[in-house]
């Protein structure tokens, strides 16, 4: 009897000394798991600028070349599902079978859902192209004027006033720096 008595008694103490610990783990770990940086932040002195791309975007001419190409190639693509349309409708007056004219509805959007992936992969393309332009130009900007830090005006959701009040506003200078690149490109020999 003793010893299931001494067994209980041990039993016990194990599972309280376990429920004990695990409580001051959990009592502890939120500490360690916090997102506390290892050092405070310091205050620093930081030159920045912003631009409009808007602005930029409205005066490259590459972009008025790629967005007239975007509204001719949405032109088109219209004609072509009004001539589609116009098909399917000739069809059913002339009193076609059911399944060629749904064979002729399935040519119809297979070539319209391949012209719209050209168009979007045409408009992403030059999207992506002026992106890249405007940010290495910017970038090149802020290194000729030791500009630490250089944000899109148009992409602040938050804070920005002080970026508007205390940045430097360099759009017209990215601008100027893009055109004298389109200019290079148009004099060189091909």
């Amino acid at each position: 009897m003793k010893s299931s008595k001494l067994g209980k008694n041990t039993f016990c103490i194990l599972v309280s000394g376990t429920a004990f610990a695990l409580l001051g783990c959990l009592a502890v770990l939120p500490a360690y798991c916090a997102d506390v940086p290892e050092k405070q932040p310091e205050p620093m002195t930081v030159k920045f600028a912003y631009f409009n791309f808007g602005k930029i975007r409205a005066g490259i001419p590459e972009v008025a070349n790629s967005e007239a190409i975007r509204i001719n190639s949405e032109a088109q693509l219209r004609k072509d599902v009004e001539t589609w349309n116009s098909k399917l409708i000739k069809m059913r007056e002339e009193k076609k079978p059911a399944a060629e004219i749904e064979k002729t509805k399935q040519e119809a959007q297979a070539v319209v859902r391949a012209k719209q992936e050209a168009l979007a992969q045409l408009v992403e393309s030059a999207n992506l192209s002026v992106r890249v332009r405007v940010a290495q130009a910017a970038e090149a900007e802020a290194r000729s004027r030791n500009i630490d830090l250089v944000v899109d005006g148009q992409g602040l959701y938050a804070g920005g006033q002080k970026v508007f009040d205390h940045g430097v506003d360099i759009t017209q200078a990215v601008l100027k720096r893009l055109l004298a690149e389109s200019d290079d490109k148009q004099k060189v020999p091909r």
